[in-house]
């Protein structure tokens, strides 16, 4: 289980990063959208990462059974 939850972590912060980075990069200034932008790309990171990690658990488990 912990090998699962470490690719939960891992897919996080490498979203977060790339979220911050890639954010950086597109949104120049100060315009009020853009915490809301942060806040629901977050949002998604997070969601997707936890998608990643039930494919990887739900992979393992079908090759254990055949």
């Amino acid at each position: 289980m912990s090998k699962y939850i470490s690719i939960f972590f891992l897919s996080v912060m490498i979203g977060v990063i790339l979220f911050m980075i890639l954010g950086a990069v597109f949104m120049g200034g100060g315009d009020p959208a853009e915490e809301v932008v942060y806040i629901f790309g977050t949002i998604t990171v997070i969601l997707l990462s936890f998608i990643i990690s039930q494919l990887f658990y739900l992979i393992d488990t079908i090759n254990k059974k055949f």
